[in-house]
């Protein structure tokens, strides 16, 4: 059967035709079959900020002789600074964070290759491990960003959108934590001084540690326009070297301080970032099918995912409880995992506690500066199109406990 498209066509805003997609496909799974129909569709609204993320379905000739079976959906996701500067205009129409975005378009133009490249380098090296325990997306192809062609720089990716997010405001339930915990180990295992992964992560530049500082004054507001009665207003001034180039610096200079191993580390693991089944009603379960967006990869140390984890995928109250168990079970899982691999594991459990302890200003106020951005996604709007009133009040709380949690850990010499 004759395919009944043009194969030069194009996803809208990329230079990808869809005949390089179905070129891939065959390539990689070493097939003949002929595409015959596609569609494509947007995905991942208010997710994916800085990228395009499109749902690209296909039809194959009905041909299983080769024995290899094509997939019948993948994603496609392109680097774009458009989403981020469609978020922060957004931000600033409440007068408050008037130069967020011009601030933040400017790095984010020095940031936006770097964390595409990040991601392709974490994805080829996971995928080669062929451990389906790693749970991350198989990566069947992906192109290098190109500043001087719009559009260009695509990963084609394995399609798991049957899978959905947790529920942030609800925060993940006890099964959700236990298996991110469980493959977070496993990833860190792996890549534990693995120089031929770590050497090639570009680091961030400067400039983005240096960010936090100036759009402090201008999150302030808005917390404090959003949530007065929180307090916000007399806490980030008692708060605000956590947003200081310097403190962020410090921090992640802390595994050579400290003479710690490094890991791949994922940057940005919150509760967006991972997809769990469903259940028959359409509801998210305990089982993690997949670690997504590895745009914020670099060579990090361990407890620092789970810091951005547990401050903005759990309640305030439940991580003040569960901190402790969270981090044995950690680092149970990776005394495990090393040993399977065959590497020692010079740390302990004091030193997991130390690192996490040392990174959670960084956690905080990564997001902090992140919920103004959160509360613009579309899904969260109530019928007047603003921040529901729930979802606000769950954020600002998390942020307020955490903060607080800030000021303890300085008082007790921890950070």
């Amino acid at each position: 059967m004759a395919p009944h498209f043009d194969s030069s066509a194009t996803l809208s805003g990329t230079s990808l035709t869809i005949g390089c997609i179905e070129e891939v496909l065959k390539n990689v799974n070493g097939s003949q079959q002929t595409l015959i129909s596609w569609s494509a569709e947007k995905i991942g609204v208010g997710q994916g900020f800085c990228s395009h993320i499109f749902r690209v379905k296909l039809t194959w000739q009905h041909d299983d002789t080769d024995g290899h079976k094509l997939p019948a959906s993948v994603i496609v996701k392109v680097p774009t600074l458009t989403k981020v500067m469609n978020g922060m205009e957004e931000i600033e129409k409440d007068g408050n964070m008037t130069s967020m975005a011009e601030d933040k378009g400017k790095l984010f133009e020095i940031w936006l290759p770097i964390m595409h490249s990040n991601e392709k380098v974490s994805l080829t090296y996971l995928n080669g491990i062929h451990d389906e325990q790693l749970t991350v997306p198989k990566l069947y192809s992906s192109q290098d960003y190109r500043e001087d062609k719009p559009g260009h720089g695509c990963l084609i990716m394995e399609d798991c959108s049957r899978g959905a997010p947790p529920n942030i405001f609800e925060g993940l339930s006890e099964a959700q934590l236990r298996q991110t915990i469980h493959a977070l180990a496993n990833i860190q295992a792996v890549s534990m001084d693995d120089d031929d992964i770590l050497s090639k992560l570009i680091p961030s530049p400067d400039e983005f540690y240096n960010s936090f500082s100036s759009t402090v004054e201008g999150v302030t507001l808005q917390f404090d326009m959003m949530a007065p009665d929180l307090g916000f207003k007399d806490l980030f001034p008692e708060v605000k070297w956590i947003f200081e180039g310097e403190t962020l610096l410090t921090i992640m200079q802390y595994p050579e301080k400290k003479g710690l191993q490094k890991v791949l580390t994922h940057g940005d693991l919150w509760g967006s970032n991972l997809l769990v089944d469903k259940d028959e009603n359409g509801k998210p379960t305990g089982d993690l099918l997949s670690i997504i967006d590895w745009q914020t990869a670099h060579a990090g140390f361990v407890a620092e995912d789970l810091g951005r984890m547990l401050v903005t995928s759990m309640t305030g109250e439940l991580r003040r409880q569960q901190t402790d168990n969270i981090l044995r079970a950690y680092f149970d899982d990776l005394q495990k995992n090393l040993a399977k691999r065959g590497k020692n594991c010079s740390l302990t459990f004091e030193t997991i506690k130390d690192a996490y302890d040392f990174n959670f200003p960084f956690a905080v106020a990564f997001f902090v500066m992140m919920v103004p951005l959160i509360l613009t996604n579309p899904s969260l709007a109530d019928e007047s199109g603003k921040p529901a009133a729930h979802c606000v009040q769950a954020l600002m709380l998390r942020a307020k406990l955490a903060m607080e949690d800030v000021l303890e850990l300085k008082q007790l010499g921890r950070c």
